[in-house]
């Protein structure tokens, strides 16, 4: 568990596709993932498998799925990286941090909308 920590604090990524010898998807481990278990099992975790804390029921998408089409889905299931697979092939994960940097170009038409919509419930 700790070299897949330090792996994502190395990359400085929060979260990593976890792939089968054969090259497939098994899971994804995530920053949230090392949280959850560290607030449940404590130091525990340190000695747990990777397999034993990624999430498994990934939601993934094609590469020929929009931006739009990520985003929504990103939003509706509160994720920050969701993959992008080929055939059960892991092509790469886009993150939050990726779908800003493409917003970028847009930022005139963005910044037509204001931050602040609504109070909290």
């Amino acid at each position: 568990m700790q070299d897949a920590a330090t792996q994502l604090r190395e990359f400085g990524i929060g979260a990593m596709p976890v792939l089968s010898t054969a090259g497939m998807l098994v899971g994804m481990l995530s920053e949230r993932d090392l949280v959850r278990e560290f607030s449940n099992h404590g130091a525990r975790l340190a000695d747990m498998k990777v397999g034993d804390v990624l999430t498994k029921a990934v939601i993934f998408m094609s590469p020929k799925a929009d931006l739009s089409e990520a985003m929504r889905t990103m939003n509706d299931h509160g994720f920050r990286h969701l993959p992008i697979l080929n055939e059960g092939k892991l092509l790469g994960v886009i993150s939050i941090r990726d779908m800003l940097a493409l917003a970028i170009p847009f930022e005139g038409e963005i910044s037509k909308h204001p931050v602040f919509t609504k109070a909290a419930g």
